[in-house]
């Protein structure tokens, strides 16, 4: 398992140009814009403990479980967010040999990623959160461009055109220069505004 958070000199600490490939989920979320990992590396850097109140408003009221620790590392560690820590696509990757995506997968398009799509419909999951929708478009983007191209292309999705700062899922202006980010999130615009 990767515990990326704490590299030290790798070539992604030295050269920020080079897109680190531990940033995308197995599920192919791209990890560098979910608000959990951001406030928790955050909190790293500024020794500051994040408390669950710190997490924009909507990801803070829709989560389906109680208040936890935000504490992540990245879905390819040991230390997950409890969210991903119960994630079947997850869990699924884990077990299998060279899948560090999905779509990396011999079964892929598999039962198991329809199945898990159909229970997030049917419970609105992909209303309440809507950077849901972003994992099967991501999966096949990474078939069509490669990873590599894929998290570049991330990387300049997720800055704010006006600072250059990276900013996450559900924060609506920028942290740094206060920018109104809303637009720039294609997932948001039929969803409304986020906090």
């Amino acid at each position: 398992m990767y515990e990326w958070w704490a590299m030290e000199e790798s070539s992604h600490s030295k050269n920020k140009s080079v897109p680190d490939p531990k940033l995308v989920g197995y599920c192919g979320l791209y990890c560098g814009a979910c608000d959990i990992l951001r406030l928790y590396r955050e909190g790293v850097e500024t020794g500051r403990t994040p408390e669950w109140s710190d997490l924009p408003e909507r990801l803070r009221e829709h989560l389906p479980f109680k208040p936890s620790p935000i504490r992540c590392h990245g879905c390819k560690s040991d230390t997950v967010f409890a969210g991903c820590g119960h994630c079947p696509l997850r869990s699924c990757a884990l077990k299998r040999a060279n899948v560090e995506i999905c779509s990396d997968c011999e079964k892929y398009p598999c039962l198991r990623i329809r199945l898990v799509g159909l229970m997030m419909r049917l419970f609105s999951v992909m209303k309440k959160l809507p950077h849901q929708q972003t994992k099967e478009p991501n999966l096949a983007r990474i078939r069509s461009v490669g990873v590599v191209q894929w998290l570049a292309e991330q990387e300049h999705q997720w800055r704010c055109p006006q600072c250059h700062s990276s900013f996450s899922w559900y924060r609506a202006t920028c942290t740094s220069c206060g920018k109104d980010l809303t637009s720039l999130k294609g997932f948001l615009v039929h969803v409304g505004k986020v906090s």
